[in-house]
């Protein structure tokens, strides 16, 4: 007899808020990027705080946060140059929700 095991997906209930805030650096167009387990992927937050906590690890002065919704920001980690390439929410450091962009 077959058996249906009710098991939840993983990863499935997690998703990327619509709007996002995004480390830039204007003068170099430079922007805030963080590397988990090997992926390389545009850092963003979902609030301005974190990316703001963010930034203070960052060597570079001049970072500013940018909001820009989902899409805006699918487009920025596409533009950068490899080795990104995802779009990486970083709510928790430890365990960030990340979108592959290529």
């Amino acid at each position: 007899m077959n058996q249906l095991l009710d098991l939840p997906l993983l990863g499935l209930e997690e998703t990327i808020p619509d709007t996002l805030f995004v480390l830039h650096h204007p003068a170099s167009d430079r922007y805030g990027c963080f590397c988990h387990e090997g992926v390389h992927g545009l850092a963003c937050f979902s609030t301005e705080g974190g990316a703001c906590r963010f930034a203070e690890w960052i060597d570079l002065s001049g970072m500013r946060t940018v909001e820009l919704n989902f899409d805006e920001a699918r487009d920025v980690a596409k533009s950068r140059p490899l080795p990104v390439v995802s779009l990486m929410l970083l709510d928790s450091l430890n365990n960030p929700v990340i979108h592959y962009i290529r």
